[in-house]
């Protein structure tokens, strides 16, 4: 803290000693060529005595502001924030806001950066104030609209968060319909905690409007639809997610056999596995498919459908783990219990490898999630094959 004050403050000072000087000389009157000099000095003294709240206090309260000097007072509260010091970061902006002739442009840029050290400081309702107050100014509409859908992500309150991601995209020009299309989700996640199926359907449909690539959207859509006991529509919402976005099939292959299991409808499950052949994660779709032949009692069939995927070059894992685990219901003894311990290592190392990872950061996690934890982008945590699928 101590060297950043050496090389920041004492460089401000002198720069607004030296303008002020400027300005006086300009009008013939002396100014601050009296006063500022000593405060300087002042001020260096409390940087020598390891005081360096009281040189801050000192600087920020002396130090002419004009357009020569304000860009340092930012950058000096901007550097403040990013080391943590929030407080002085707050002293240094406030100091430059209270100054009653700062231009409107230079006072909007110093409530931005204020509103940043509220966030910073978890000051949440702050920030928002100082926000809404620059909505009403002319300069930074778009830059505070973005930090109110900031806010309105941290507090949850996603129709506000929709509303300030629709005024930052009318302003900034910036494509945020992928971002509202999960707001929508999100708040219809909320609404179906609280019981209200109709409204969480609503705002899943909004979603789809936005984003009509919206894979959440539908698998949202088609859970809603599960629960209800309606496995048309469920089957319906689920497949859909196959044109969307074929990454995402191993996320709605077992939803899908879930829902025409409720249909009593294997045949039309079987035809629709059959269409999804050929994709990316092909492995999944055989694996949901050998699932179904067991299902009704056709063992025998399963077993060659294994036998066939085999014997293809590169065979991937988890159709090797079915396999075994099949297999073992033709032996009994010791060759159940090899045959046992081998499912179990084989699954072991499938589940190092399956699981999800972010396109944007690279984060990997065994669940999914819409925002990533890491990088808090949305829609970037994605399904991605294991090294044996590749």
């Amino acid at each position: 803290m101590l060297e950043l004050l050496w090389l920041l403050l004492p460089v401000a000072a002198a720069t607004g000693w030296w303008s002020g000087n400027r300005h006086a000389r300009a009008s013939n009157t002396s100014g601050n060529r009296s006063s500022l000099p000593g405060d300087y000095v002042r001020g260096l003294n409390y940087l020598l005595n390891e005081q360096p709240d009281k040189a801050l206090e000192l600087f920020v309260r002396v130090v002419e502001v004009d357009s020569d000097t304000v860009e340092t007072y930012l950058l000096l509260g901007s550097l403040f924030r990013r080391r943590g010091e929030v407080e002085r970061a707050i002293r240094v902006h406030q100091n430059l806001i209270a100054r009653p002739h700062l231009e409107g442009r230079h006072r909007a840029t110093a409530m931005l950066e204020l509103g940043k050290d509220y966030m910073r400081a978890g000051l949440l309702d702050r920030a928002e104030g100082l926000y809404k107050e620059l909505l009403n100014t002319r300069f930074l509409k778009a830059e505070a609209s973005y930090e109110l859908q900031r806010i309105y992500e941290q507090e949850r309150d996603w129709l506000e968060a929709i509303r300030s991601a629709e005024a930052y995209q009318s302003t900034s020009g910036d494509s945020q319909q992928t971002v509202i299309a999960h707001y929508w989700c999100e708040a219809a996640e909320q609404q179906r905690q609280y019981g209200r199926s109709r409204l969480a359907i609503d705002y899943a449909k909004r979603a789809l409007v936005r984003d009509p690539g919206s894979v959440r959207a539908s698998i949202l859509l088609g859970d809603i639809a599960l629960t209800a006991r309606d496995s048309a529509q469920a089957a319906k919402h689920y497949a859909r997610v196959a044109e969307q976005d074929p990454d995402f099939l191993p996320v709605v292959l077992p939803k899908l056999r879930v829902a025409y299991s409720g249909l009593g409808d294997q045949s039309g499950l079987s035809r629709l596995l059959s269409r999804f052949r050929g994709r990316k994660h092909d492995s999944e779709t055989v694996l949901q498919m050998i699932r179904d032949m067991l299902e009704r009692g056709e063992e025998p069939a399963a077993r060659e459908a294994l036998l066939e995927e085999m014997r293809k070059q590169k065979a991937p894992l988890r159709l090797l783990r079915e396999y075994v685990a099949l297999e073992q219901t033709r032996f009994d003894g010791d060759q159940v219990a090899i045959l046992s311990l081998i499912e179990r290592v084989l699954s072991e190392h499938v589940q190092q490898w399956y699981t999800y990872r972010c396109k944007q950061c690279g984060f990997r996690t065994k669940n999914l999630f819409w925002q990533c934890p890491s990088c808090h982008n949305w829609g970037t945590i994605r399904p991605y094959e294991s090294p044996d699928d590749q």
